[in-house]
């Protein structure tokens, strides 16, 4: 299923950016599944379609069906950039990626989140209870919140639903208690239902997810990806592509990129050197 998917993604990519010239670098550019790959699909290839002209290579969009299967096609080389922050485990950190840019965001937080209505109030109503999370993956949907639990002592039952919006789902439909989400996903899905939600719990801050380029792609097809991406919200033509895509998720403004390094998610590498789980 994750062949087929890739190829349906990278078709609508190609459709979205246009076949690409003779002799101009192509590469594999995979987004985390946050929510479903045809709504990260719709906001992502018109991004791509833009940088891939401005950089001049040719960018295709790689996802699989889950988070994890993304991450493994991203690690089997499959793609050469990757929107993602699953790269910075011990043994991953390993592989050499580097870090180019990310949304110009504030950052983000795990949270757990329950249903306005629920009469859970506190972190420790949850002990014995299902509670969904995106995937084994997660960052701050799984891996921050579920390394809190463990410290705090409390037992709960994971359901793993394949990405961000998907945990919400099994939550809004009674089969788990709570879940663990990324904050901004959490509240442009419940602008965009009309869901009403709790926070009963969230997490320190970390930087948005970045985009990290493969070692194997040379400095100045890297150097341009970064530049045009971080060009997009000064560019009349690139604004309008991000105004459409907050439309398209419900954001409240366009959110367009700045440069970033790997220093910048220090705390990233911190946590994995020191987490329980």
């Amino acid at each position: 299923m994750i062949g087929k998917l890739s190829v349906f993604i990278g078709v609508l990519c190609m459709i979205a950016a246009g076949t690409a010239r003779a002799g101009q670098p192509s590469y594999g550019f995979s987004v985390l599944n946050q929510r479903s790959a045809s709504l990260s699909a719709q906001y992502w290839n018109p991004i791509l379609a833009y940088v891939s002209k401005k950089a001049g290579v040719a960018l295709r969009l790689k996802m699989g069906k889950t988070a994890p299967e993304t991450t493994a096609l991203t690690i089997k080389g499959e793609a050469q950039f990757a929107y993602t922050n699953h790269l910075f485990t011990m043994e991953r950190v390993k592989l050499g990626w580097k870090v180019i840019a990310r949304p110009a965001t504030d950052g983000i937080r795990g949270q757990i989140v329950v249903p306005a209505d629920s009469a859970i109030n506190r972190l420790e109503d949850l002990d014995r209870q299902n509670v969904a999370f995106p995937s084994a993956e997660a960052y701050v949907g799984y891996r921050v919140p579920m390394d809190m639990l463990l410290r705090k002592g409390i037992k709960v039952s994971p359901l793993f639903a394949g990405n961000q919006e998907g945990a919400i789902g099994q939550m809004k439909s009674g089969r788990a208690a709570a879940a663990g989400v990324n904050e901004d996903v959490v509240a442009a899905f419940a602008k965009r239902e009309k869901f009403a939600y709790r926070s009963i719990w969230s997490s320190e801050e970390f930087k948005d997810l970045p985009v990290m380029v493969s070692p194997s792609v040379p400095e100045a097809d890297a150097r341009a990806v970064q530049q045009a991406l971080v060009g997009m919200l000064a560019d009349p033509e690139g604004k309008k592509i991000l105004a459409q895509g907050a439309q398209l998720l419900k954001l409240e403004h366009p959110v367009g990129f700045v440069a970033a390094s790997d220093k910048d998610y220090d705390n990233y590498r911190e946590f994995y050197r020191k987490t329980v789980m």
